[in-house]
């Protein structure tokens, strides 16, 4: 099993907004009923943050074929990625990072 973390840091006030978006596009085309490339979907709110007047949340993608995300990336994520950052330009940051479940 593998976990696509997707951390986002963004000014507070736009955490409605944006977990909205996350809901109703991201996700949506991220997870596909077919499990094409990730099987479910878990949004978090990071409890720290490190810099005041922000907000950080966490999307956790899973998958059983870690080769599934390049593929979403190339199909879907770069162009849900470059919608976000259009958006709310300099107003949220993400960096991805790829888990292995070893337990």
């Amino acid at each position: 099993m593998h976990i696509y973390n997707i951390t986002f840091t963004l000014e507070k006030e736009l955490e409605p907004e944006i977990i909205s978006w996350l809901r109703e596009e991201f996700i949506p085309r991220s997870v596909t009923a077919d499990g094409e490339y990730f099987g479910s979907a878990e949004l978090l709110r990071v409890g720290h943050t490190l810099e005041p007047g922000t907000a950080n949340l966490a999307l956790h993608l899973r998958t059983d074929d870690a080769a599934n995300i390049d593929d979403w990336y190339a199909d879907r994520g770069c162009a849900l990625f470059d919608a976000m950052l259009k958006r709310w330009p300099e107003r949220v940051v993400y960096f991805p990072t790829l888990l292995e479940v070893i337990e």
